[in-house]
C-alpha cells in the first residue's frame, strides 16, 4: 500500500473521531479541532483557510481526503460500495459547468449575509448537524437504555431538523455508494474553491510515457477524474486519495513540476457557458438579496453569547450545531424561521430544557466559524442576549396567593428580586439593567401554558450594567436620600 494512501486513512480516521468526540457535549478541547476545517476557517479569515489554500496550490485537494469528516463517510459508503456490488470506480465526466454554477451561487449568497445557504452544503456543516441532531441522541438513548417510547423525547432538536440532517447524510452516502465521491465535484463549496486552487498545484500528479493503459489507476481512482485514453488527470477533481499510486505497477504516475494549470483539463467555456455562468452568479445574488429583504420575523430570538448583532450572526453562522451540542445549560436548540429565512438551522436559546449556564462560555470559545465572539468568564457574565418582562397577572403569587420566589432564586445577578405584596407574600421586581437574559428565571416559572416571566431577545446584545458596581451605586444613593431626610 502506498505511503500517501496509509497516512490519509490514518490522519482521516483520526480527524473524524476527533471532531466526533467534539460534538460529544463531553470533549471540548475536541470540539477546538472544528476550527482546522477548511469553510468554517474561510468564514472566519483564520490562518488555518491559507493553510489548505497553500496545500491545494503544492499537491492538491489535500483538505478533502485528509480533513474532511464528511469525505471519511464517504469513502467508507464508496468501499462498501465497490465490495457489495463487486465492481471497481469508473471515470466521470467532469461537470465542470455545473460545479461552477453551483459554487458561484453559493459564494453570491455568502457574499450577501446568508451564511446558512453555505452551510447547507458545507461538508463540516452537514456532518455536524447529523453528529449533534441524530448519531449523538441515539447514543445517549443507546447508553441510558432508555424504553423504546421515549425514543423521541430525546430529540431536542426540531423534528424538521433532525429529519433533514438525516436525509442529507443519507442522500450523500447513498451516492457515494455508487459514484464515490459524487458530492465532492458537484454540490461541495470547499470541492469547488479548492478545485480552482488545485489547478495550478505544483506537485500535482500527471500521466507519463510508461502508461500502458490498463486502466488500473482509472478503476481505484475515487474521485473518476483520470481518463487513461486521453492521459488526463483531472487535478481540479483529484482529492489526493493515493489509490491510483497503489494500483499502478509501471511506475506511469508521476508528480507535476510546474505551477502552470493543466493544459489538457484547461477547456475553455464557450460563450455561451459563460454567459450562463455569470447569470447563474447573478441569480444566486438576487437570490440572496431577496431572502435578506423577505419580511423579517415580529419576535428576535435570543442569539448565544457572542453573536454581536442579528445581522453579521445570520451572515456567519453555517449551522453546524456545534455550540448546540456543547451546550451546558442545554439552552440552545437550531432555529427553523425564528430568524426569518436568514437564519434557518441557526443556533437560538429556548428555555424548554434548560437555561443559559452563568459560569460557562463553551459556545462563545468554540464556534469555528467566527459567528460567536469569544468571550471571557467575565465578559460573557455581563453581555446581554436578552431582556426579562414579568407579567404581574399571570404569577402564581397574585394568581393563587401563594409564596413563590423561584424566579429569582435562579437570577445571577439580581435583575430579578423579590418585594413585598401582601399577607406577608412577595412578588418579582425587575431591575432592567441588571439582566442578561440567561433565561433562568423562565425555565423555572412554574406557571403554565403562558409563563409569568418571559425572556425576548435583542437585535444586538449589549452589556447590562456590573452587578456589584450597581450595588454599590443604589447603596449611595439611598444612604443620601437618607441623609437629606434626616440631616442631623
Amino acid at each position: 500500500m502506498n505511503k500517501i494512501k496509509i497516512i490519509r486513512i490514518i490522519v482521516s480516521g483520526m480527524v473524524f473521531l476527533t471532531l466526533a468526540a467534539g460534538f460529544s457535549g463531553v470533549c471540548l478541547c475536541a470540539a477546538q479541532a472544528a476550527k482546522g476545517e477548511f469553510f468554517p476557517a474561510f468564514i472566519a479569515g483564520s490562518v488555518i483557510f491559507f493553510f489548505w489554500i497553500i496545500l491545494a496550490l503544492l499537491w492538491g485537494r489535500v483538505f478533502c481526503s485528509f480533513g474532511c469528516p464528511l469525505g471519511f463517510i464517504q469513502d467508507i459508503t464508496g468501499f462498501l460500495g465497490r465490495k457489495i456490488r463487486k465492481t471497481q470506480s469508473v471515470k466521470q465526466p467532469p461537470r465542470r459547468f455545473f460545479r461552477y454554477s453551483a459554487g458561484l451561487i453559493l459564494l453570491a449568497f455568502l457574499a450577501v449575509g446568508v451564511g446558512w445557504t453555505v452551510g447547507f452544503f458545507e461538508p463540516f456543516s452537514i456532518t455536524g448537524r447529523f453528529f449533534n441532531s441524530v448519531l449523538r441522541p441515539l447514543f445517549q438513548w443507546i447508553g441510558n437504555k432508555t424504553a423504546w417510547w421515549s425514543f423521541s423525547e430525546i430529540f431536542l432538536s426540531p423534528t424538521a431538523v433532525w429529519m433533514t440532517a438525516a436525509a442529507v447524510m443519507l442522500i450523500i452516502a447513498a451516492a457515494a455508494f455508487f459514484k464515490e465521491r459524487f458530492f465532492c465535484n458537484t454540490l461541495c463549496p470547499a470541492g469547488f474553491l479548492l478545485g480552482l486552487f488545485s489547478r495550478m498545484a505544483r506537485f500535482r500528479l500527471r500521466i507519463n510515457e510508461k502508461c500502458v493503459k490498463c486502466r488500473a489507476c482509472e478503476k481505484v481512482c475515487k474521485a473518476g477524474c483520470i481518463d487513461t485514453d486521453t492521459g488526463i488527470i483531472d487535478s481540479e477533481r483529484c482529492v489526493v486519495c493515493g489509490n491510483c499510486l497503489t494500483a499502478c505497477k509501471f511506475s506511469a504516475l508521476e508528480r507535476n513540476n510546474s505551477f502552470r494549470p493543466n493544459e489538457k483539463v484547461s477547456e475553455e467555456l464557450d460563450t455561451k457557458r459563460r454567459l450562463f455562468l455569470a447569470g447563474a452568479a447573478a441569480a444566486g445574488i438576487a437570490g440572496a438579496v431577496g431572502v435578506k429583504l423577505a419580511p423579517g420575523i415580529k419576535k428576535i430570538p435570543c442569539m448565544p453569547p457572542g453573536a454581536g448583532n442579528i445581522v453579521d450572526f445570520n451572515a456567519k453562522c453555517t449551522g453546524c450545531q456545534l455550540c448546540v451540542a456543547n451546550c451546558q445549560g442545554k439552552v440552545l436548540i437550531p432555529a427553523l424561521f425564528e430568524y426569518g429565512l436568514s437564519g434557518i438551522g441557526q443556533p437560538r436559546m429556548s428555555t424548554d430544557n434548560g437555561f443559559c449556564d452563568y459560569e460557562c462560555t463553551r459556545c462563545s470559545n468554540i464556534c469555528p466559524a467566527g459567528a460567536l465572539k469569544p468571550l471571557t468568564l467575565k465578559e460573557k457574565k455581563r453581555v446581554r442576549v436578552g431582556l426579562v418582562t414579568y407579567y404581574r397577572n399571570r404569577c402564581v403569587v397574585v394568581k393563587n396567593n401563594v409564596a413563590c420566589g423561584a424566579c429569582a432564586e435562579h437570577c445571577p445577578t439580581g435583575a430579578l428580586h423579590m418585594v413585598k405584596y401582601k399577607n406577608d407574600l412577595t412578588i418579582p421586581e425587575v431591575t432592567a439593567e441588571l439582566c442578561i437574559g440567561c433565561g433562568g428565571c423562565e425555565y423555572i416559572c412554574p406557571v403554565r401554558p403562558e409563563r409569568a416571566v418571559i425572556i425576548s431577545g435583542t437585535a444586538e446584545q449589549t452589556l447590562a450594567a456590573d452587578p456589584e458596581k450597581y450595588r454599590i451605586k443604589e447603596e449611595k444613593k439611598n444612604s443620601s436620600v437618607n441623609n437629606a431626610d434626616f440631616p442631623f
